[in-house]
């Protein structure tokens, strides 16, 4: 679970979180309908709903993958401005930078466990939440490693 957490907060830090967004947004797009027309009798469909826009914009939330890819970046935009600026430098020099423990704790002046510690508070707080964008036979998996 922690390597889970660990990842999604490395992917948030370095900017791959966004660039995956991105990057399914664009998939999304030019992976337009292109089924052929198998209309052979030469005349026109009846009830054709064209609408473009709106079709984008549905392949988008039915999207499981990118959903839970922008659930995970609202989470951490929504919880990282409230933690403490030590809390966050710590978690930009981990996540961000990839600066050791020991970097981090000199940098800081503390211990290494506070700094260790200090991340610890903050992934617990988003763990929950968190947990729900992972996918649901991966939840199970985890929740049964808490039970050991």
């Amino acid at each position: 679970m922690a390597d889970v957490l660990d990842k999604v907060l490395s992917d948030y830090f370095t900017g791959r979180l966004e660039a995956n967004i991105k990057l399914r947004k664009m998939e999304i797009q030019s992976n337009v309908n292109r089924t052929p027309d198998e209309n052979i009798g030469g005349g026109r469909k009846q009830n054709d709903y064209n609408n473009p826009i709106e079709l984008h914009m549905i392949k988008e939330q039915h999207d499981d993958q990118l959903q839970n890819w922008i659930m995970q970046k609202n989470i951490i935009d929504m919880f990282y401005p409230t933690a403490v600026d030590y809390q966050q430098r710590v978690l930009e020099a981990r996540y961000g930078m990839r600066k050791s423990w020991i970097e981090i704790a000199l940098d800081e002046h503390v211990d290494v466990r506070t700094v260790i510690r200090w991340r610890d508070d903050f992934k617990s707080g988003i763990e929950g939440h968190l947990m729900s964008t992972f996918p649901m036979s991966f939840s199970y998996q985890l929740s049964g490693m808490n039970a050991v």
